[in-house]
């Protein structure tokens, strides 16, 4: 017999179900992003490789730990050649600025550039406002969980993505 789960809304949902319709809901949300994606790339003559880069970059800028091409390579699984050609293009467009490592000066950070600032807030700041509209209804701790939730689910994304073959 199926698990069942209580539904705010009063009603009884199998779980498999319950769990059909989060990934349901998380396919939508990848299509939706990888269109808003394309949409930001297209805007700046950017391919969808230098959107999911400076993506990369921003976000590892974010967490305090800048990314070196090495790293970046491993993330967009591309070849470092690949890599070092993209962050030029990115560069002499101003997207992107390279740094020494201070602990290596072998190797080179990367850095969202005054450029790339640019573009992001323009076109990312009415997503920013979408968001925090989407998510007002909700109190601190349902955010908290929901906060877990997708920090599980991309573990797990992330830990099924480096198993499949390059």
């Amino acid at each position: 017999m199926p698990t069942m789960e209580a539904d705010d809304r009063g009603g009884d949902r199998p779980r498999e179900a319950l769990i059909a319709s989060i990934v349901g809901e998380l396919q939508g949300l990848s299509l939706a992003s990888d269109r808003i994606g394309a949409a930001f790339a297209a805007r700046q003559d950017l391919h969808q490789t230098d959107f999911r880069a400076l993506t990369a970059i921003t976000r590892a800028e974010r967490e305090g730990d800048p990314l070196t091409g090495r790293r970046l390579a491993d993330e967009l699984r591309l070849s470092q050649a690949a890599v070092s050609y993209l962050v030029d293009r990115l560069a002499a467009s101003g997207h992107v600025w390279r740094e020494p490592d201070p602990r290596d000066g072998r190797r080179t950070l990367l850095h969202i550039g005054g450029r790339g600032r640019q573009v992001a807030a323009a076109f990312f700041g009415p997503l920013s406002v979408t968001h925090e509209a989407a998510l007002a209804p909700y109190s601190a701790a349902e955010l908290e969980l929901c906060l877990r939730f997708l920090a599980d689910v991309n573990g797990a994304l992330s830990s099924f993505g480096a198993e499949l073959p390059h």
